[in-house]
């Protein structure tokens, strides 16, 4: 049981890599989000755990990271809402553009 568990769960990492790299390749990041967030949703409860969103992670920090700055209620898990989002509005605020220097005559 635990061997078809541990099967399921590297053949979905591959498939979520895959899917996430031919998105990556076509310069469209994300590009069918509600399929691969079926693909993540390993349990298939409707939300995405940071244990199904860092299988696979090769830097288990950063997927850490990437999923609480998509997890914008903070609840612990991850809406199609959430994950099909770009990550904005958590986090580092972007700076305002630097005014140009005025020049002293």
């Amino acid at each position: 049981m635990k061997i078809n568990q541990l099967i399921s769960i590297g053949l979905c990492s591959l498939l979520f890599c895959s899917v996430a790299s031919a998105a990556k390749e076509k310069g469209n990041k994300g590009a069918k989000p509600k399929k691969t967030f079926a693909t993540v949703d390993t349990d298939k409860d409707g939300k995405i755990s940071l244990a199904e969103f860092s299988v696979g992670a090769k830097d288990e920090a950063k997927a850490k990271k990437q999923f609480e700055k998509k997890d914008k209620n903070s609840d612990g898990f991850l809406s199609q809402e959430e994950f099909a989002a770009n990550g904005k509005g958590k986090g580092k605020a972007k700076k305002a553009p630097k005014k140009p220097k005025k020049k002293n005559k």
